[in-house]
């Protein structure tokens, strides 16, 4: 019993060692579709108009064999409107879903004095639609299944982080989200490719 009672203890001294300087943080953010783009046939490209907002929380993991350079892994909910207009009429249609948002990065801290650093942070993001997509045209919306619920895309930033204690902070950061994989409902070949500039504010908090 007292040696499993001794495993027991140093297993927890183990993991809180290993959790020690893990920053956690959440930020709000909004995004303009800019580089979005569709092969629906008559489409005005310079109409074609996509935003999305949501929240998301993340996590800094040191990689203990560089400096300042963390895996971020985040979990995010956004909310996706994108409305596009015909060559041949005033008709507006819009396209909206929900998402769960998966990136996984690598960031990299540029202290610049005790209070003030930017980073840079970059990598894989994957997208989960949760829920119908909805067609909305002349007020009349039609909801239906997407062709795939599962989106792939990568995901580049610069952002910056103030120091307001030894364990919290503010941060912004400005990214782009650079989608790979369409966006279709089910049984159909017109397709629309989300992308956009992504801007986010929130906090972190250091354990």
């Amino acid at each position: 019993m007292k040696k499993i009672t001794t495993l027991v203890c140093a297993g927890l001294v183990l993991a809180v060692s290993a959790f020690a300087d893990i920053t956690f943080g959440a930020r709000g953010n909004f995004a303009l579709g800019i580089g979005t783009t569709t092969n629906i046939t008559g489409a005005q490209t310079n109409n074609l108009r996509s935003v999305d907002y949501g929240a998301t929380v993340f996590g800094k993991f040191p990689v203990s064999v560089v400096n300042n350079m963390y895996v971020q892994p985040e979990l995010g909910f956004n909310r996706y409107t994108t409305s596009l207009k015909m060559n041949d009429s005033d008709i507006k249609a819009t396209i909206g879903y929900n998402a769960i948002i998966l990136p996984v990065l690598v960031s990299y801290d540029i202290p610049i004095n005790q209070s003030f650093s930017l980073y840079m942070a970059g990598g894989p993001r994957f997208s989960f639609i949760t829920g119908d997509m909805s067609y909305t045209q002349k007020s009349v919306t039609v909801e239906n299944d997407p062709d795939s619920r599962i989106m792939v895309g990568a995901i580049a930033g610069l952002g910056a982080q103030y120091a307001l204690s030894t364990n919290a902070c503010l941060v912004t950061d400005l990214r782009y989200d650079f989608g790979v994989s369409p966006l279709k409902f089910k049984d159909a070949s017109e397709e629309i490719k989300p992308r956009g500039l992504n801007f986010s504010a929130g906090f972190t908090l250091t354990f």
